[in-house]
Parts: C-alpha cells; sequence; structure tokens
C-alpha cells in the first residue's frame, strides 16, 4: 500500500512538473530509418570504421531507431568525421621510459531529419593508458585505447542532440 502510493506521487509530481526524459527531446532531431556516413580518412581508415560502429550502436540502443543502408529510404542522416587523433606521453619512469600515455579523439558530427536544415557538433575525449615496466608501446595498445576515446566522445553526442533540439 504505502509503495503504491509513494509511486502515485511519483507519476504525479514528475508530469506534473513538465519532466521529459531526454530521449524524447532527442527524437525529435532524428526519426528512424537512420542513414550514417562516415567518409574513410585514409590516414585513419581502422579508426572510421570504429566511429561508424559506434554510430550505428549509439543509433540503435540509445536512440532506439532502425538505421538504414539506403540513402532513398532514410528520413535521418548522420555524417561523422574523424577530425584528429592526438598521442601524448603523460608520465614516465625515473628511467625516462614513458609509463602513462593519453589517446585523444575529436569527432565532428553533422545530423538532420530528411528536408530539414543540418546540425553540426563536434565532440572529443580521451582515454588514458599505462605501459607496464617490461612491455613497450603497440599499436593493438593504442588502438584499443583510441576505441575507448571514439565510445566516450560519441556518447555525448545523445545529450548534445538532445538540448540542442530542445533550444
Amino acid at each position: 500500500m504505502k509503495f503504491g502510493f509513494i509511486a502515485i506521487i511519483l507519476v504525479f509530481v514528475f508530469n506534473a512538473c513538465g519532466y521529459k526524459p531526454t530521449s524524447s527531446y532527442a527524437s525529435k532531431a532524428l526519426t528512424s530509418n537512420v542513414f550514417i556516413e562516415v567518409p574513410i580518412d585514409i590516414k585513419n581508415a581502422r579508426n572510421s570504421v570504429l566511429i561508424k560502429d559506434a554510430l550505428i550502436e549509439l543509433v540503435i540502443n540509445k536512440f532506439k531507431l532502425r538505421t538504414t543502408t539506403n540513402k532513398l529510404f532514410a528520413n535521418s542522416f548522420i555524417k561523422a568525421k574523424l577530425v584528429s587523433v592526438t598521442h601524448k606521453e603523460l608520465q614516465s619512469d625515473l628511467s625516462g621510459y614513458a609509463k602513462v600515455y593519453r589517446e585523444t579523439v575529436t569527432v565532428e558530427v553533422i545530423y538532420n531529419k530528411k528536408n530539414q536544415s543540418t546540425n553540426k557538433l563536434t565532440v572529443s575525449n580521451y582515454f588514458d593508458f599505462i605501459v607496464n615496466s617490461d612491455s613497450t608501446i603497440t599499436q593493438s595498445k593504442k588502438d584499443e585505447a583510441i576505441k575507448i576515446a571514439i565510445n566516450k566522445a560519441l556518447s555525448e553526442v545523445f545529450s548534445k542532440i538532445a538540448v540542442n533540439s530542445y533550444k
């Protein structure tokens, strides 16, 4: 009985104050059948593929929308471009060997509904990783750090689209 009363009060409070989840604002900006385009950057071909995979996952899991591979059937469009990937040494040991690195990724995202104006936003994020004293930095470690940084950066897209659609 007590739980039911609290549930009714919570429903009333959230509805009465005009609360809407972020997804309701974000869904105004995009509709189902989303065409995702990521031009392949020759210098960062592997990372461009990671961006497209992360965007597809974002659209399906966060926005709860379907994607399409045919531009003619699309109602919404997202184009993402890798702006930069930077690799930086953050810390070294007493011998001068690098121990901690940071991979920073910046991605530009352009999105719109069919026959509407485009919106552009830029997201950036980083991932720090440690190299053990008995090993060296490998391309696979860098790639994994870049993948995590891309996912972190693109996770900001959902909230930024919601904020832009609220304006």
